[in-house]
């Protein structure tokens, strides 16, 4: 496992030590939202009292219960822009990717059994997916006449490895006998040589002068999503309560390759990783909505962790191009490792949900949710080989903490056929401020949504349209030196997010 884990590591981006990288694949895997149609996007997503919308099955599955007839709705997400600016160590450039998806396609059907003593006015069930995750995303940051190198974090990782243990032979391999796969990289490709080949534990230096600068360029590209595909039940009772539960299986498909170069007096190198996640996971959430009076609705729910099983499939390759300068490693030279795979358990966080909405007559309505999640207690489980993942739980609890997110919409009926809606969107930075006395650059992450929208109805048909301008600021870090602080990049993205959805009652 010590292989394995080394290896994606060098896959991930860090969040404050190098050790930290498998946990950081956890929390991109464990976070979500909710605007899966049109109207919820516009409002905010904040549809946990509302129901009525298809996307309330992911959110409160109470508000299946709110409709009044079946109901037939898809969703394209007809343009999405995302644009990220990197700032790292005061140079700028920036990246861009557009994609188009489904957000949502659903059924919801009604059956109304008549009055009866218990007041049971109907029971509806709906079935249908969910789009929860978008991880699709280019980015690029570039820093010019660094005193950093990543040579140099290669050669701190290598020591104490003898340099024989990096050199392949007809009877060993160092990619299946617990060798970094960077380090054995590195050393093929001559970018670190050996201090003190004499000693019992070696000592590695990179091929630079001491105070020579280099110039680095790191792209990373990512795509992928969460499709929750949802089995959902609920009953209205006497039109004032209602309850519900949804069963989400969800679809999960992440890949990322990265490539990462410098380049100076001693020539250039690149280093690419790549990496793709792909698998299933379940869940079950729980949920009601209260109407003490007609105008005020009260909404709670619950959701289960969701529990993956997740199969990753990785590889790296590392080439430079060195200048005579460098000696016996002058001239062009490649190393690939041997294509990898890996199977393990991912257990995401525990979710409440409390909600209020509140209708102004038949002009307007207001809504607002608010959701707990607690992202230390994501649970990495199961390693294929027995691994058991204890010293990354005990990073994520660590460096994670418990967020309050809230979410905000609203709507104003102009006409019988028309409608105007508008939403806020605010996530917590799941990251905790310091760690062991040291500050958290991502302490400062950022994640708000503004959104607006119309809605159209023509008798049977609804047809709305929404457009949401997401504002996310993170850090990560490109490398680690020991004893030397390297400047994170600063990551500022846009995304531009159009959508509409056709929906059918009948």
């Amino acid at each position: 496992m010590k292989r394995i884990i080394l290896t994606i590591s060098a896959l991930m981006a860090l969040t404050l030590y190098a050790s930290a990288q498998y946990v950081d694949q956890a929390l991109t895997l464990s976070q979500q939202s909710y605007g899966v149609t049109a109207r919820s996007k516009a409002m905010g997503s904040a549809f946990g009292a509302l129901g009525g919308d298809f996307s309330s099955l992911s959110i409160n599955p109470a508000g299946i219960a709110v409709y009044r007839s079946s109901e037939m709705s898809f969703t394209p997400n007809v343009f999405r822009l995302d644009k990220t600016e990197a700032t790292n160590q005061g140079y700028m450039a920036d990246d861009s990717k557009y994609n188009f998806s489904f957000q949502n396609a659903g059924y919801v059907g009604t059956y109304r059994p008549g009055d009866t003593e218990s007041g049971l006015v109907s029971v509806n069930f709906g079935l249908g997916f969910n789009r929860l995750s978008n991880f699709h995303q280019n980015s690029l940051s570039q820093a010019m006449n660094s005193p950093y190198s990543r040579m140099d974090a290669f050669a701190q990782n290598t020591s104490g490895i003898n340099y024989n243990d990096l050199v392949t032979t007809d009877s060993y391999d160092p990619y299946y006998n617990g060798i970094p796969w960077e380090s054995k990289m590195a050393w093929e490709t001559y970018l670190i040589d050996v201090a003190n080949p004499d000693g019992t534990a070696d000592q590695y230096n990179s091929i630079l002068y001491q105070n020579e600068t280099v110039n680095q360029r790191y792209s990373i590209q990512r795509e992928g999503y969460i499709n929750e595909y949802v089995f959902a039940l609920g009953a209205n009772f006497s039109d004032k309560f209602y309850i519900g539960a949804t069963l989400g299986i969800d679809d999960l498909y992440y890949l990322e390759t990265s490539t990462y170069g410098e380049n100076g007096g001693f020539g250039n190198f690149d280093y690419y990783n790549y990496l793709r996640t792909t698998g299933l996971g379940f869940n079950f959430k729980v949920g009601m909505i209260f109407r003490p009076v007609p105008q005020l609705r009260l909404g709670a729910a619950i959701h289960t962790p969701t529990f993956f099983n997740l199969k990753e499939n990785y590889y790296s390759w590392m080439s430079s191009n060195l200048d005579a300068s460098v000696g016996d490693g002058a001239g062009s030279h490649r190393e690939e490792t041997p294509h990898g795979d890996y199977k393990y358990d991912l257990e995401t966080p525990f979710r409440a949900i409390g909600s209020v909405a509140y209708q102004f007559g038949k002009k307007g309505l207001l809504s607002v949710d608010y959701e707990y999640v607690n992202y230390n207690n994501i649970k990495l489980r199961h390693g294929s080989d027995g691994y058991d993942f204890y010293s990354e739980n005990q990073d994520i609890s660590k460096y994670y903490q418990s967020i309050g997110n809230i979410r905000v919409g609203g709507e104003y009926r102009v006409t019988d056929a028309v409608s105007l809606r508008g939403g806020y969107e605010y996530y917590g930075s799941p990251y905790k401020s310091t760690v062991d006395g040291v500050s958290q650059p991502n302490s400062n992450y950022q994640h708000v949504t503004y959104n607006g929208g119309l809605g159209f109805r023509f008798g049977s048909t609804n047809f709305d349209i929404a457009y949401g301008l997401t504002d996310l600021t993170r850090y990560n870090y490109p490398f680690q030196l020991n004893g030397v602080q390297v400047q994170p990049i600063k990551y500022h993205t846009l995304v531009h997010d159009v959508m509409f959805t056709m929906a059918f009652r009948f």
